[in-house]
């Protein structure tokens, strides 16, 4: 193999050196990542040379997905980021994102179809109104009027259930595009985990 074969895939677009060693606050975050995953995410290190962006956006993360007085299931919550991220075409995001519903699921076929197009995955009338939501903030959210929460209502959402449902589309809208803007690459870790399963 030669040194060009083995050296790792960029993990943007940006061209450049290597990031310096990361603080400990940054370090106990990776090694978290790799502790969960197995792997660090390319989003994180595509980041490293702004470490303050990097906390930021995990404490943002942390605070919209993971409050556990919310509630939101983790699946409700998964199901908004793939919706978000499908629509937005984030490839590593999808990748990520369908990676945890087939952990939470176990069900695939489900998963392949929300994220082609969540109208034909058989969802529940709350999961229908969330992901329903969620493509209507990605899509246009300046069109959305006081209406626009009326489905959720009728679905059983409280209003701090729809306040956290708001937030983690508007969350995975941000993280989406910080990736696209600069071509962060996806992790094929995360396309091939938690494959085989069917509920």
């Amino acid at each position: 193999m030669s040194a060009t074969e083995s050296e790792a895939p960029p993990v943007s677009w940006l061209q450049l050196p290597e990031a310096p060693e990361p603080g400990p606050a940054v370090a106990g975050l990776l090694e978290e990542t790799r502790q969960k995953l197995g792997y660090v995410r390319n989003g994180q290190a595509a980041l490293l040379h702004r470490p303050e962006l990097v906390l930021a956006q995990e404490a943002l993360s942390r605070a919209a997905n993971r409050n556990p007085e919310s509630g939101l299931s983790r699946t409700e919550r998964e199901l908004i980021a793939l919706v978000v991220s499908s629509e937005n075409r984030c490839q590593p995001c999808v990748f990520g994102h369908a990676a945890a519903l087939r952990e939470l699921t176990g069900d695939d076929f489900w998963v392949a179809q929300v994220t082609i197009n969540h109208r034909h995955a058989g969802l529940s009338p709350r999961e229908r109104a969330l992901a329903d939501y969620a493509l209507a903030i990605t899509r246009d959210p300046g069109a959305l009027e006081a209406e626009a929460l009326a489905p959720l209502r009728a679905a059983g959402l409280s209003e701090l259930d729809i306040l956290d449902a708001a937030a983690i589309a508007a969350y995975f809208n941000f993280s989406n595009r910080i990736n696209s803007a600069l071509g962060v690459t996806a992790n094929p870790e995360a396309q091939a985990a938690h494959r085989g399963r069917r509920s």
